[in-house]
């Protein structure tokens, strides 16, 4: 398995690269909308860059600016489209499997609005950025999260999740699974086996403060995430969605030692 560090807090894992490798973690989780927003020249030289030191962008996180609505009243077809196609080109050059759809502040139901309709506005979103993957030939994957209630009323659950993901039915469109939320929602962790191939990236914290794991600590239900996740053959890599103390260095070394040691366990 490889593991990995998320754009979270202050880790600036797009930034932070270099410093995230070069302390044991295989790859970035690089934040797609801070990504897409960057002036053409400075992305080309920043992945350039990337790729003459060999650093793997597995994947993607922040995806949606909170501005870009995709349930309620404001949301706009035309805006949507132009962000993804734009994003969804950055992400191949950068080689990213999978791009994490949590954005909570683009997804979250106004009050008063029709939870179905909401809902299928999801779907409908889905399906857009799988039409923009298939017609510009790309790889990567729609990675739709479940996000704890705390943080967004609209697909809470890994359940919520995979419900959206099996109704749009593409191969564009994959589930992330969070430890973390699982936590948060107290949802059954043995869901993860009626996903199979569906889950196209992984996340994680210590629910215990949603910190980096450290090397030594029990991390409440780490051991029974990772032994799921072998049963469903995943492959796609671990990342560390956390908010790191202050010396990023050894949270880095701390967390992929612990999770080399639970993972083989």
């Amino acid at each position: 398995m490889i593991f990995g560090v998320s754009d979270f807090a202050t880790t600036e894992s797009f930034d932070n690269a270099e410093l995230i490798t070069s302390h044991g973690l295989d790859f970035v989780e690089a934040g797609c909308a801070k990504v897409a927003a960057l002036p053409d020249d400075v992305f080309a030289a920043r992945a350039a860059d990337l790729a003459s030191k060999g650093i793997n962008v597995q994947s993607m996180n922040w995806f949606l600016p909170p501005t870009l609505k995709v349930v309620g009243d404001e949301v706009d077809d035309a805006a949507s489209r132009s962000f993804l196609e734009g994003a969804i080109a950055r992400a191949e050059v950068l080689g990213a499997q999978a791009i994490v759809f949590g954005s909570p502040g683009s997804r979250t139901r106004p009050d008063g609005f029709s939870s179905d309709k909401a809902r299928q506005q999801i779907v409908r979103f889905c399906h857009l950025f799988a039409d923009v993957v298939e017609e510009q030939g790309a790889s990567v994957r729609l990675a739709v999260e479940h996000v704890n209630h705390t943080e967004t009323n609209m697909l809470n659950t890994f359940a919520d999740a995979m419900s959206v993901a099996t109704e749009v039915a593409r191969p564009e469109v994959g589930l992330a699974a969070d430890l973390y939320h699982f936590h948060m929602e107290s949802e059954s962790m043995e869901i993860l086996r009626d996903a199979g191939d569906l889950v196209c990236a992984v996340q994680l914290a210590n629910p215990d403060g949603r910190c980096f794991p450290k090397e030594g600590a029990d991390v409440a239900g780490m051991a029974e995430f990772f032994q799921l996740l072998k049963e469903i053959s995943y492959s796609g890599g671990v990342s560390v969605e956390a908010t790191p103390g202050n010396d990023l260095a050894a949270d880095c070394r701390s967390a992929v030692a612990a999770m080399r040691v639970v993972w083989g366990a």
